[in-house]
């Protein structure tokens, strides 16, 4: 099994572009993100901000800065930046944890969030597809996740990279999405 990423990644830097040219950045989060992280969590609409976290509320300060200052040992979120007035400006992140005990260490739950006026571009696509190369160089061999039953540009993108998706018996409202990273 390969180790994972105990230091910054920065092989995963990765420069890019949107089908209309517009330059975007795709690299590790890093603890000195946190205003920019905060600006695009707050930035989202309701919807999108429920989607993601399947709830009303908003993150608070110190979940936000956990989102930002992690252990890349145990996790990994990507951000997608792109130039704004000469600034870094966040447009999306996907991440992954790994669970807590050695029986669910190479299992790892998994998000994705991309700004409303980002949407539709290919970005999730590209982020999430990161992701996966990324998790499976680290180890993990399951990626799980759960979204709303009727998000669908999410079950449209996890069936497109192969993700089983079954609604839960349990809650009618949501579906588990699932990718095997062991072939």
């Amino acid at each position: 099994m390969t180790q994972p990423f105990s230091r910054y990644p920065a092989h995963l830097v990765e420069d890019w572009q949107l089908k209309d040219g517009t330059p975007v950045r795709i690299r590790p989060i890093r603890a000195d993100d946190l205003a920019m992280h905060t600006h695009f969590v707050h930035g989202l609409l309701p919807h999108t901000g429920y989607a993601r976290l399947l709830s009303p509320r908003m993150p608070q300060e110190a979940e936000l800065r956990h989102m930002t200052d992690i252990d890349y040992g145990r996790e990994l979120a990507l951000i997608a930046t792109t130039p704004v007035n000469g600034h870094e400006h966040q447009i999306g992140v996907v991440r992954y944890v790994r669970g807590d005990t050695p029986e669910t260490s190479d299992i790892a739950e998994f998000a994705i969030v991309v700004g409303d006026a980002w949407q539709r571009r290919g970005l999730a696509e590209k982020l999430l597809q990161r992701l996966i190369d990324a998790a499976r160089s680290a180890g993990v061999s399951t990626l799980d996740d759960i979204t709303l039953y009727d998000n669908r540009g999410m079950l449209m993108l996890a069936r497109k990279l192969g993700f089983t998706l079954q609604r839960d018996a349990g809650n009618p409202n949501v579906t588990k999405l699932r990718l095997s990273l062991t072939a």
